[in-house]
């Protein structure tokens, strides 16, 4: 722990200003990848078994002694999350700055994609990140998506631990029954940056994310892509008498140079709110504030508002209504043009503005995670029939469909474009009412 801390920062900060050295310096996924490489390395004891891929980071020896246990912060559940190993190295910082009541484990939830990841990102570190999404879960020997370490088979505990996801999620679970809360950071495919969960409104006092998701794990376990009940990480160890502080985030975008930078903020304000550390968060200005976002049943493209009027041989795109290259989004390089027989054709924008096959009606548009959407706003386009799909009510876009272009491993992320006869199967996102909030912070 102290090499990679001088390594990376060339002090070990013992003596340090946390907030002056640690938070000064951008942290990047080579350096997120040291982090990684250090924890899989590692194992603890816990329950008479070993378990891998997991760090015990001391608490001050000048600390009360106390007989609490341990605060698990969890990154990776998906492997290419890694914005979580910046709340970890934190915990490593403030463990040498002397600055820590209590023993936090440092988890990589799942090691194999994990390791994936980093060994794809060294490889081609300026592909787009969309390259490295089945490291998500990560890959056989034979390139299949393995299962995702965030839905776990409701007899996990009975089956036999022959694969790495019944295997890992046994021993996360151990590591649940001995420990007194877990801070498990994520972050997503689009620009995603929220609280997933949390058992008290007080833990959540100094937070520098003031977006909340309810309802989400609900969501997904009645909606996973499964032919086996499921449940989340999150309703696993949720039963645990020993567990007071579970709260989750999502940290932004997967390889947004923010993320890190987020989530080692959101710890150090959660370990400060608990008292796990005296060292002050970085956001002091606390309102009670925050815009909560309900999850709804999710979606399909046949719930949008369309006219019966598809084709057989119809595909659907995601689109924003578009008459002028002045206005086409800055994300987009096609769009949709109405040819003068009336039939709706795809064109690149290079080619339109050479020659254009017809009149501009629709861009081509990936919306975004957490994105309003107005009623009866086009958000879809048929072509060549040229039928629009329209939001019956107005929502912010969660787990939105994405592009089968650059998501073409997963089908659980609903790609586009949808051919007709599948509209009803296909996901279009988990629509989210948004209000505001005020929470609290006396109450627990």
């Amino acid at each position: 722990m102290r090499q990679l801390l001088i390594e990376l920062f060339n002090q070990d900060f013992s003596g340090s200003n946390v907030h002056r050295d640690f938070f000064a310096r951008s942290l990047t996924l080579a350096d997120l990848g040291k982090v990684c490489d250090a924890v899989c390395a590692s194992h603890i004891e816990l329950g008479g078994e070993s378990i891998p891929g997991a760090m015990r980071i001391p608490a001050s020896p000048l600390s009360s002694p106390n007989d609490k246990k341990p605060f698990a912060i969890l990154a990776q559940l998906h492997g290419n999350e890694p914005a979580g190993l910046a709340g970890i190295l934190l915990a490593m910082a403030l463990s040498s700055a002397g600055k820590l009541t209590r023993d936090i484990i440092g988890v990589i939830g799942n090691p194999l994609a994990a390791r994936q990841y980093f060994t794809a990102w060294a490889a081609s570190p300026h592909a787009r990140q969309e390259t490295r999404d089945a490291y998500r879960c990560g890959l056989d020997e034979q390139g299949n998506l393995l299962p995702d370490m965030n839905r776990i088979p409701v007899d996990f505990m009975t089956r036999p631990p022959i694969d790495h996801h019944t295997k890992r999620a046994q021993e996360l679970f151990t590591i649940g029954h001995h420990i007194s809360g877990i801070a498990d950071i994520h972050s997503a495919r689009g620009n995603m940056l929220c609280i997933t969960d949390h058992k008290h409104d007080a833990h959540l006092k100094d937070s520098p994310i003031r977006n909340i998701l309810t309802g989400l794990a609900e969501a997904i376990s009645a909606h996973a892509s499964s032919a086996v009940a499921v449940q989340t990480f999150k309703t696993i160890l949720g039963p645990l008498p020993n567990i007071d502080s579970q709260t989750g985030i999502e940290a932004g975008r997967h390889e947004s140079p923010e993320a890190p930078h987020i989530a080692a903020s959101f710890t150090l304000s959660l370990l400060h709110t608990l008292g796990i550390t005296s060292v002050a968060p970085i956001y002091t200005g606390e309102n009670g504030q925050f815009d909560a976002y309900h999850v709804q049943p999710r979606i399909t493209y046949a719930d949008l508002a369309h006219a019966d009027m598809l084709h057989p041989d119809d595909q659907i795109y995601m689109a924003k209504s578009c008459h002028a290259l002045a206005s086409v989004p800055s994300r987009s390089d096609t769009v949709i043009v109405k040819r003068s027989d009336g039939v709706h054709v795809l064109q690149n924008i290079a080619d339109f503005t050479k020659k254009p096959a017809g009149s501009m009606e629709f861009a081509i548009y990936q919306y975004d995670e957490m994105e309003p959407i107005a009623k009866d706003q086009i958000v879809a386009i048929a072509v060549p029939s040229g039928t629009a799909f329209s939001t019956k009510s107005a929502f912010s876009t969660l787990f939105i469909s994405k592009s089968a272009t650059l998501y073409d491993k997963d089908p659980s992320v609903g790609p586009w474009p949808v051919v007709a006869g599948n509209i009803g199967n296909v996901k279009f996102c988990y629509p989210c009412e948004v209000a505001r909030i005020e929470m609290d912070f006396t109450q627990t």
